[in-house]
């Protein structure tokens, strides 16, 4: 009886052990070359965290079957939400577009001419039983700080395929699919600057 202990601390250092890692991923913007040019727009823009479903609300990656059932793979995970990390990733891409005069995250004090606010309905693995696809639902708003009136809006429903029905091949296709997005995304509001300048 007076070893019991012992063999409890050895049983769950061993466990411990023995437990698979999860392995954390992020989205990153593809690198491109920054150039010293004057902004297309003196405006300035913020952007705000998207509103998203509850299932998006957290660091899992989730994946959806074409019946309808979700889940989350058990080893993998976001680095962060997929709203903290498709801000991070568009204010990136924006930045060195050089497409405003300045660029801030809405949490910053600092105020700004427009907001660009959305909605994240999907950021999904989808698996059927042919293909499975990296698959992103967003709307964007733009609004008038000032006068509280929306410029535009824009649904963006983006796929890309993955290469296997897995973690691994669901985070790539996502990953393409943001990068998709971002593209999508700045060509919208470069479309607008244009018409409004």
């Amino acid at each position: 009886m007076r070893h019991y202990p012992l063999y409890l601390i050895a049983l769950f250092t061993l466990w411990g052990c023995s437990a698979p890692s999860i392995n954390e991923y992020t989205l990153l913007t593809t690198q491109t070359v920054y150039q010293d040019k004057a902004p297309l727009s003196t405006k300035s823009l913020s952007v705000a965290l998207s509103k998203s479903v509850a299932s998006l609300s957290g660091k899992n990656i989730i994946y959806l079957h074409e019946n309808g059932g979700t889940g989350a793979y058990l080893y993998s995970r976001w680095s962060d939400t997929p709203s903290i990390m498709l801000q991070r990733s568009l204010l990136t891409s924006l930045y060195e577009q050089r497409l405003f005069a300045s660029l801030s995250p809405s949490t910053s004090i600092a105020k700004s001419d427009w907001m660009l606010e959305s909605d994240l309905d999907a950021f999904t693995h989808r698996i059927s039983n042919d293909k499975s696809d990296g698959y992103i639902d967003v709307t964007y708003r733009l609004i008038d700080t000032q006068s509280k009136r929306q410029i535009a809006s824009k649904r963006f429903v983006v796929s890309n395929p993955s290469t296997s029905a897995d973690a691994t091949g669901g985070i790539n296709a996502l990953k393409s699919s943001e990068h998709e997005l971002n593209r999508q995304c700045i060509a919208w509001l470069k479309t607008i600057v244009k018409e409004i300048k």
